[in-house]
C-alpha cells in the first residue's frame, strides 16, 4: 500500500521528518496486520464455539421436549437467565466482533483501516491539523493510488507547492525507488474518446452526448514535470522524471505526443498499474532525498489543535 505523504495543501507529518514516518508506517502496517490476523482467528474460533454451543442447546431442548410442562418451563427460564448472563459486552460487540474471518475480506478490511491512518497522517501533526474535505476523504483516485501501489511508492496527491512566493498546484507526483512520476488523470464516461492536438482545447466525444471542449491536459502536466525536475536538480537528486497522462475509462487519440510525455489510455491502463504493483524494489537513498526536497516546498493550511490552545 503506497504512502500518502502530501495531499493538496494539508499539513502532513511527513513534512517534519519523512524518513522517520515512512519507516514508522511500515512497522505500524506489519504490527497491525499481525494483530488483525490474530483477532480474526479468535473471531473465527468464537463463531465456531457459538455454533457448537447452539447445536448442543438445540439437542438438549429436543431431549427435554417430552418432559412435563412445569419442568420444561423451569428449564426455559434457566436458559433465558443463562443467556442474559452470557450476553456479549459492548466491547465484544465493537470492532473485534466485526472483523471478517474470510482472508480476502480481511485484506480489504485491513486496507480500509490503513487508508484511514494514511488520511490522518497526511492531514495532521502533533500540534496542527487540517480539515479534510468530504471530496478528498472519498476521492476514488486517491484511494485507488493508495491501495494499488506498493509500499515503496510515496504519493503527493495534487500537492500545492510554494514556488517563488506563488502557490502552484501540481498534478499528482509519485516518488518511486527508481523514478519520479508526474501523473495526470483524464477520465470521463466509459469508452469515451478524447481527441488531442497541440491546440489549447481538446475534444471529448461520448456516445449520445454532444462534443465537448476541454483544456489541453498536457499543459499542466508538462508544467508540473518542469517544476519537479528543477527542484530535484537544485537538490542534487539523480532520478528521472516521467510525465504520464492516464485514463482508465477512455481512449486518447493524440497524434503527436509531446517530448518526454507518455499516454496510457484505457487499452493499457490496467497493464500499467499491474506493472507498478509488481515493482518490488526497496526504498532507496535518492528516493528519500527527492521526497525531502519536494516536501520542503509544500504549502500547508492548518490550525493549531484545540488542546494546544487551552
Amino acid at each position: 500500500m503506497a504512502q500518502m505523504i502530501k495531499i493538496q495543501d494539508y499539513i502532513s507529518r511527513y513534512e517534519q521528518d519523512p524518513h522517520h514516518y515512512i519507516n514508522q508506517f511500515i512497522r505500524l502496517k506489519n504490527q497491525r496486520w499481525d494483530e488483525l490476523k490474530k483477532a480474526s482467528k479468535e473471531q473465527a474460533q468464537k463463531q465456531l464455539d457459538q455454533t457448537l454451543e447452539q447445536a448442543e442447546q438445540k439437542e438438549e431442548k429436543r431431549k427435554k421436549f417430552s418432559l412435563k410442562r412445569k419442568q420444561k418451563e423451569a428449564d426455559m427460564k434457566k436458559e433465558r437467565d443463562l443467556s442474559l448472563f452470557n450476553e456479549p459486552t459492548d466491547i465484544e460487540q465493537g470492532v473485534f466482533r466485526n472483523i471478517p474471518t474470510d482472508e480476502t475480506k480481511l485484506i480489504h478490511f485491513f486496507k480500509d483501516h490503513l487508508y484511514d491512518v494514511q488520511l490522518k497522517w497526511a492531514s495532521s501533526t502533533i500540534s496542527h491539523i487540517s480539515t479534510v474535505s468530504h471530496h478528498i476523504r472519498y476521492d476514488e483516485k486517491l484511494r485507488m493510488l493508495a491501495r494499488q501501489l506498493p509500499d515503496s511508492y510515496f504519493v503527493m496527491y495534487k500537492p500545492v507547492l510554494l514556488i517563488q512566493k506563488a502557490e502552484m498546484e501540481l498534478c499528482s507526483v509519485i516518488i518511486t525507488p527508481l523514478e519520479v512520476i508526474c501523473l495526470s488523470f483524464l477520465e470521463a464516461e466509459p469508452d469515451s474518446v478524447f481527441i488531442g492536438s497541440k491546440e489549447r482545447f481538446w475534444e471529448k466525444r461520448a456516445t449520445g452526448k454532444a462534443v465537448q471542449s476541454i483544456l489541453n491536459p498536457c499543459t499542466s502536466l508538462l508544467r508540473s514535470g518542469t517544476v519537479v525536475s528543477k527542484i530535484l536538480q537544485q537538490s542534487g537528486v539523480e532520478l528521472p522524471v516521467k510525465k504520464i497522462l492516464i485514463s482508465r475509462t477512455s481512449y486518447i487519440d493524440l497524434p503527436e505526443v509531446p517530448y518526454g510525455m507518455e499516454v496510457v489510455d484505457k487499452k493499457k491502463a490496467e497493464e500499467w498499474f499491474k506493472k507498478q504493483r509488481k515493482n518490488t524494489a526497496p526504498t532507496k537513498h535518492q528516493q528519500f532525498k527527492a521526497t525531502k526536497a519536494l516536501l520542503a516546498y509544500g504549502e500547508s493550511d492548518s490550525k493549531r489543535r484545540q488542546e494546544w490552545l487551552d
